[in-house]
């Protein structure tokens, strides 16, 4: 029988090397931030986002602005629209809708707003003899630049 003239890897090579990308990745996935590019010239900015609440509702929330289908938000996510300069009116679908729930903006060239959606399962519950019902309720509510950042940074990297 002849030997084979190669030399034999180490049997825990494949799995070191495995580990080591999987590290790799995982660092390079929570140790840096997207970076945003800026504000397009003669546009503004509105971010949307839900902070992660693992006993809220995690289907989509939608987002009208103007009346007009706007973009879906998931509980932890975020995402922005540049859009032209001028009064918006935000409101966020819910089973249960109230004024309450929307807000109006005034948004001048450059600036960047933040709206966070939250959402309360229980509002839109019923308790029947023969089913439980939970209904999806949002509000929109304008949030300081500082505060907003922090959340979206939060919850994009898992801390």
């Amino acid at each position: 029988m002849a030997k084979d003239p190669a030399p034999r890897l180490p049997r825990w090579l494949p799995w070191a090397s495995g580990l080591l990308l999987i590290l790799v990745g995982c660092a390079g996935a929570g140790g840096s931030a997207a970076v945003t590019p800026p504000v397009p010239a003669g546009q503004v900015r509105i971010w949307f986002y839900r902070a992660w609440e693992p006993s809220e509702s995690l289907n989509l929330a939608n987002v009208e602005v103007n009346g007009a289908f706007f973009g879906s938000v998931a509980n932890g996510g975020a995402f922005y629209r540049d859009i032209p300069p001028g009064r918006y009116h935000i409101a966020p679908v819910s089973f249960v809708p109230n004024s309450r729930q929307d807000t109006n903006v005034e948004l001048a060239p450059g600036q960047q707003l933040y709206v966070k959606i939250v959402s309360l399962s229980a509002w839109g519950s019923s308790n029947t003899a023969s089913k439980n019902i939970d209904r999806d309720a949002f509000w929109a509510w304008v949030m300081p630049p500082q505060v907003a950042q922090g959340e979206i940074t939060r919850d994009r990297s898992g801390i």
